[in-house]
């Protein structure tokens, strides 16, 4: 497991507000340009995104696998707890 520095878990928090937006506004998933985020975040991670407001769950999902890039699985999953989560 890699330590991530404050700026590192800040950028990952702004994927994940962005690509919820994106897919509230235009319908569409985030488009990422990996290869311009940070080299930590551009190795292969897997994340698990929960969603809250006001300590209520609103939606959580995640990967067990890495199985691309962190940045673009922290996008995957924001959309996927904001949208998909039963």
């Amino acid at each position: 497991m890699t330590t991530l520095t404050s700026e590192q878990r800040g950028t990952l928090l702004d994927v994940a507000a962005d690509a919820i937006r994106q897919t509230l506004q235009h319908g569409t998933d985030v488009a990422l340009d990996v290869e311009q985020a940070d080299a930590a975040l551009r190795r292969p991670g897997a994340t698990f995104v929960t969603l809250e407001r006001e300590r209520r769950l609103l939606g959580c999902i995640g990967s067990l696998e890495a199985m691309r890039p962190l940045v673009a699985d922290v996008a995957h999953n924001a959309v996927a707890a904001a949208f998909r989560d039963p």
